[in-house]
């Protein structure tokens, strides 16, 4: 279950980062479609077409980093999933050991139950035999 919420919390996370790239590409390329637009009142061509091609290219840097900051996450996301798995499979090893640990009792059980039974069964033959033993023993004309 632990490594169930890890698998989890790890895809949550990098589903935010993918949604953040997606959020940092669209701004960008609103960005871009304004680079032509008249700047304010006042302020040169040059210095507005400077300032909005700094903040596309801050854009663009922030949405690098964020496809580096998904790499690891995915790198984390498949190191929690290969947990995951070896859990899984040690668990399924695991039960199946107790499976046949619980089927050789069930065996030794029905091989003692075997056992004394057929100590039961000579004892009674014996007594038998005793007991015939005896009175032929005592019927005899010796």
């Amino acid at each position: 279950m632990e490594r169930q919420a890890q698998v989890q919390a790890r895809r949550e996370a990098c589903t935010a980062i993918e949604g953040e790239i997606v959020a940092l590409n669209q701004e960008r390329a609103s960005q871009r479609l304004r680079l032509l637009d008249p700047p304010p009142a006042g302020v040169p061509w040059a210095m507005a077409m400077a300032q909005r091609e700094a903040h596309v290219d801050h854009l663009a840097e922030l949405a690098n980093a964020a496809r580096q900051r998904l790499a690891d996450a995915q790198g984390k996301l498949r190191e929690a999933e290969a947990a995951l798995d070896e859990a899984r499979k040690a668990f399924f090893r695991a039960k199946s050991r107790l499976e046949a640990l619980e089927k050789r009792r069930d065996v030794w059980r029905k091989e003692q139950s075997a056992i004394a039974q057929r100590r039961e069964e000579a004892q009674s033959a014996d007594l038998l035999l005793a007991a015939r033993q005896r009175s032929t023993h005592h019927n005899s004309p010796f």
